[in-house]
């Protein structure tokens, strides 16, 4: 750890020696660490250390290591990396792996959507998935929203939901509304509502698909529902016009002093 801290303010004269002590470490995890730090600095030094994170035992570890490195490797490496990663028997950390290394590799991102579903535990599916969710190309985002869809605790579906809508293309936001209003717990439902909202324009919403979004919010208790109403204003906008943002307005103003 104090090797990778001074690594970035060390002389380029003293580059090797810190090389060097990072090579007598005796531990493959702190080794991995220490030749991560050296990484930026040291290109030559890269192939070293993807070889002594492919020996480090503990999956957590090895995962982390190549995450570390992944920025960095030349496409040669990132081939190898990409072995190392597949390598890797648990399934949430080899799905962190491969999701660390899709921004450098895109054509592994199938893979390590079919990695994240098998996942057995539904809080680390969510989290696979959540991690997923921003490097997807649209093609994919049909089957992370199955995904997501599927998973049993609701408190689960709603995060891998709250953090899959902001990449939905317009036509997984009805399915996507489907999902969230399915979800019982309302603060849950809430969440992942106020998510969805957040990325409704005039643009993506028709009159149909609007009266839905209603239905929905018309779901959850006032506090909730108000935290939606920012997200809502464009549209409120754009299907009511000025006098129907007005309404909304006052009638909030209202509500406000009718529960001080």
């Amino acid at each position: 750890e104090a090797l990778t801290g001074l690594a970035r303010h060390l002389p380029v004269s003293l580059l090797p020696e810190a090389l060097e002590i990072a090579r007598g470490i005796l531990s493959y995890r702190y080794r991995a660490e220490a030749l991560t730090g050296l990484a930026p600095h040291l290109p030559e030094v890269l192939p070293e250390a993807l070889e002594v994170a492919r020996g480090i035992g503990d999956e957590y570890h090895r995962a982390e290591a190549l995450t570390g490195l992944a920025p960095y490797l030349s496409e040669a490496l990132l081939s190898e990396a990409l072995e190392i990663a597949r390598g890797i028997g648990n399934e949430y950390h080899r799905a962190r792996a491969l999701t660390r290394l899709a921004p450098h590799l895109p054509e592994v991102l199938p893979e390590a959507l079919e990695v994240a579903r098998g996942i057995g535990d539904e809080y680390l599916r969510a989290e696979a998935l959540t991690g997923l969710a921003r490097h997807l190309p649209v093609s994919l985002l049909p089957e992370a929203l199955e995904i997501a869809r599927g998973i049993g605790d609701e408190d689960n579906r709603a995060l891998a939901l709250t953090d899959l809508a902001p990449h939905l293309p317009e036509i997984l936001l009805p399915e996507a509304l489907e999902v969230a209003r399915g979800i019982g717990s309302e603060s849950d439902r809430a969440m992942a509502l106020k998510a969805l909202t957040a990325t409704l324009t005039p643009a993506n919403v028709d009159l149909s698909f609007w009266q839905d979004v209603l239905h929905a919010l018309g779901t959850l208790t006032r506090p909730n529902f108000l935290e939606t109403i920012p997200n809502l204003a464009p549209l409120i906008l754009h299907f009511g016009g000025e006098v129907a943002l007005r309404e909304v307005y006052q009638s909030i103003r209202d509500v406000s002093r009718w529960w001080r």
